[in-house]
């Protein structure tokens, strides 16, 4: 690639993407499942394709296997302004071979799909970034900003050996003024005739809780009423039924306020009115029923695991089950405890905090880097509506954030709800397209940044 010539005639994005999703494949071939993750062979196949192009990447252990890449692109052009962190996890969630078409670790590109764990969530972003950064020196382009590439391990468990300990072992290494994490997407609702470009400027906290529930063991010919698996299913019950509030975040707001004029009467008048208490009683019921709205209004409960007895025939003494709650910003999770006590309302189960969630503030979406994002998108992307978004997930984003950085949350692809149900899920795949389409996404607004 030659310098200072037209970038809009001479990058061929279409070549772009093929390249990205062969290195996609390769990088997808690496079993990196979390725990216990294993990222050092596959940051060092990226800090190997960094270093042919006269790049000097950094590999910092946290542990024996664990391994971060950090590399830095320094701005050309003065005065500089403070970096840019570009920042993708290397790790990724469990895959069982028998329920998946392709291998999940086979990175087959087939129907123009790039295939594997980990191709949406969220080596896919990694290698977009390491793509774009790529492009940057190639081209030479003056930056004013330091860019930062940033590939971290273990985002799919706490963070422990990966930004948390970064941030406490080498923070001068990835300080930087803004963050740019996964969260949201361009997502396509069903019968919506834009996209949606949602950009997390915050995310709801995930708290992990265990229920203990404690009786007498015993022969299971003989049935007694201090069973403790009746007793926790008991407790499980409550909580299916209960009923949590409905709260409008401040990103929420303004998410529906933005999209407002894209609906029809009633929807648009109540959404364009959504921080007007009078519209909530009309407004509430709407938004509980949206799949897209319904995770962002309420703390979450879900059941995830479950474990009692030994054998079918003896009682147990003890059941054990662990929820996965997603509070909304500004929750206490103590006060949420209590809650769960008052609804169980059985003192034979226990319930106790595992992880707590990190306490950040939001990111500005009038800030730089959200406006050129936006501008990005308006001007390479179908047409549709941007706005800040509530991620009801946990990323990474939450320790750049309670750091001082302002951290934005935005997978730069298209995708329905069919794609995105892969995430986390089986045959998780990203298209080609998308890898082309995300590549000059990133590129061009940090062009514009």
């Amino acid at each position: 690639m030659s310098k200072g010539k037209n970038l809009k005639s001479e990058i061929d994005w279409a070549a772009v993407g093929a390249e990205t999703a062969e290195l996609l494949s390769r990088y997808l071939q690496f079993d990196t499942t979390n725990p216990p993750g294993n990222e050092a062979a596959a940051v060092q196949f990226l800090a190997d394709i960094l270093r042919q192009h006269d790049f000097t990447p950094h590999i910092l252990e946290s542990a024996p296997g664990r391994a971060n890449l950090v590399v830095r692109l320094p701005a050309s052009a003065g005065p500089p302004s403070l970096p840019c962190l570009l920042y993708a996890h290397a790790d990724v969630v469990p895959a069982n071979p028998a329920e998946w078409s392709s291998p999940p670790f086979s990175g087959q590109i087939k129907d123009d799909f790039v295939w594997g764990r980990g191709a949406l969530d969220d080596k896919g972003l990694g290698i977009i970034f390491l793509q774009v950064l790529i492009l940057l020196k190639n081209y030479g382009l003056p930056l004013k900003r330091d860019i930062i590439l940033l590939i971290a391990a273990d985002e799919e468990t706490c963070g422990r050996y990966g930004v948390a300990w970064l941030l406490e072992h080498h923070p001068e290494l990835i300080r930087a003024e803004y963050v740019w994490d996964e969260g949201g997407m361009g997502l396509r609702p069903a019968n919506a005739a834009h996209y949606i470009y949602s950009i997390a400027v915050a995310e709801k906290g995930a708290l992990t809780v265990r229920l203990t529930a404690r009786g007498a063991p015993g022969h299971a010919s003989i049935p007694h009423p201090n069973n403790a698996s009746d007793q926790l299913v008991r407790a499980l019950a409550r909580l299916a039924e209960w009923r949590r509030p409905i709260r409008l975040t401040p990103p929420v707001i303004e998410m529906l306020k933005r999209l407002a004029p894209g609906y029809a009467f009633p929807r648009s008048l109540l959404f364009a009115h959504a921080g007007n208490r009078l519209t909530w009683p009309l407004l509430f019921p709407l938004l509980d029923k949206d799949a897209l709205f319904s995770p962002l209004i309420r703390n979450t409960v879900s059941l995830t695991m479950l474990r009692s007895g030994q054998k079918s025939n003896i009682i147990p003494a003890e059941a054990e089950a662990k929820l996965d709650i997603r509070l909304l910003p500004g929750e206490d999770p103590a006060s949420i405890l209590g809650d769960l006590r008052a609804v169980i309302k059985d003192i034979r189960v226990s319930v106790e905090a595992e992880d707590m969630p990190v306490a950040h503030p939001a990111s500005d979406s009038a800030a730089d880097f959200f406006l050129a994002l936006a501008d990005t998108l308006k001007a390479v992307g179908p047409p549709g509506v941007v706005t800040p978004y509530l991620t009801p997930g946990a990323t990474d984003s939450r320790f750049f954030r309670r750091a001082g950085m302002k951290a934005y949350g935005f997978m730069p692809m298209l995708l329905d709800a069919q794609e995105l149900s892969r995430i986390h899920g089986i045959d998780e795949r990203i298209s080609v397209a998308n890898l082309r389409f995300g590549t000059q996404v990133v590129f061009e607004t940090l062009r514009k940044l």
